[in-house]
């Protein structure tokens, strides 16, 4: 090809380069992504809601080879949808008011309302309002809609304690007595005095227990308790043949500790053959032989004390009473007897003693129901006497 002919080709060659330039342009080397994710909906209670974001517009397209015009600019990306709101939490336990849920932020067009209320407040909390959706990038902000209040709780009867404690007799101790009546020697009035002493002990405002299981004397049972009572509990208090070591000891223990000890009647004829007497013995304050009287006894205050100080000087009492053998030393003896027959001792009838801070009353009446009620040493003596072990 001649020189020319060359020349002849070259406008149509340039309108063809043009034409692929134009094409290209139009085709757009960086298309902009069609559209933004959404926002994912809010996870856990009261958790906020991510926004969507905005798809980012594409690039621009490059010129074409020879450039004779710009590529076109691709197409903005859409914008990203709502978040979803918060998920509404549960009511807090004992009160505890949660969180609204945060409103989910807006894409281009008007924020998503946050929906999670306040939870249901034990007690009576309101819940918190929810946080007023934020405003979509580029969009108009949107106005959130407050989370509901809670709702008010429901009343507790107790004070709102799950496991409040059991009340107290004002020194500490709970508001309970063990009353405790096994022997082998049935005495058929029992019933009626266990009847006597728990009518009165309610009307102290104290719940009672009755038992003649052994099985009651260990230090976690014990705990439970202000005062036991020893009710006629004869020979073996713990069981048959039992010298009741282990359950002497944590009574000993109970009372070293603030628990009172009261007992009538047989419940220091106890553990006779046994010598020294027991440390059972010991924390009741003694121990009567097999001397006995049914009868005319004359009897008489020592000292001064709660439990004697409405008792007369002197009275007689008809009824049965042991002779105790033996008192403890530390024992403080309030009322003496003489026998108005048999052997005609004079006897040791009821004392008092301190074991750690516990307090113990023993007394030989109250054989039978009829001396609860007695005129002269019913309340004046022997319910006194139940009274004071328990800090009354």
């Amino acid at each position: 090809m001649s020189f020319t002919d060359m020349l002849r080709t070259t406008p149509r060659l340039l309108a063809m380069a043009a034409a692929a330039a134009a094409f290209m342009a139009a085709c757009g080397s960086g298309p902009g992504a069609p559209t933004g994710s959404g926002g994912g909906a809010g996870s856990g209670a009261g958790g906020a809601a991510q926004a969507g974001t905005i798809g980012s517009g594409g690039a621009g397209g490059s010129a074409g080879s020879g450039g004779a015009a710009a590529g076109i600019a691709g197409t903005a990306g859409v914008a990203g949808a709502s978040g979803a709101a918060g998920t509404t939490s549960t009511g807090g336990t004992g009160g505890t008011t949660s969180a609204a849920g945060v409103a989910g932020t807006g894409g281009a067009g008007t924020g998503a309302a946050g929906t999670g209320g306040g939870g249901r407040g034990d007690a009576g909390t309101s819940g918190t309002a929810g946080a007023g959706g934020a405003g979509g990038s580029g969009g108009q902000a949107g106005a959130g809609r407050g989370g509901g209040s809670g709702s008010g709780g429901t009343a507790i009867t107790d004070g709102g304690a799950a496991d409040r404690p059991g009340a107290t007799d004002g020194g500490g101790r709970p508001a309970r007595v063990l009353l405790y009546s096994f022997s082998t020697l049935d005495i058929p009035s029992v019933p009626a005095q266990l009847s006597l002493f728990k009518q009165k002990l309610e009307g102290w405002q104290y719940q009672v227990d009755q038992s003649k299981d052994p099985a009651v004397f260990t230090d976690a049972n014990l705990a439970r308790y202000a005062a036991v009572g020893m009710v006629n509990t004869c020979f073996y208090p713990f069981g048959a043949n039992n010298a009741g070591s282990a359950e002497s000891q944590a009574l000993q223990r109970f009372l070293q500790a603030g628990g009172g000890l009261f007992g009538t009647h047989c419940a220091d004829v106890t553990f006779q053959s046994v010598n020294p007497p027991p440390l059972y013995n010991q924390l009741i304050g003694g121990r009567a032989n097999s001397d006995n009287f049914t009868g005319d006894n004359a009897c008489r205050r020592l000292g001064d004390h709660p439990t004697i100080a409405a008792l007369p000087d002197t009275f007689k009492y008809n009824g049965n009473l042991d002779n105790a053998a033996f008192v403890a030393t530390d024992s403080v003896v309030l009322v003496r007897c003489k026998f108005g027959g048999g052997s005609g001792a004079d006897t040791a009838v009821s004392w008092v003693r301190n074991e750690g801070q516990g307090r113990v009353f023993f007394t030989s009446f109250g054989k039978v129901d009829k001396d609860l009620t007695d005129a002269t040493i019913g309340e004046a003596h022997i319910v006194a006497g139940l009274g004071w072990v328990l800090g009354r």
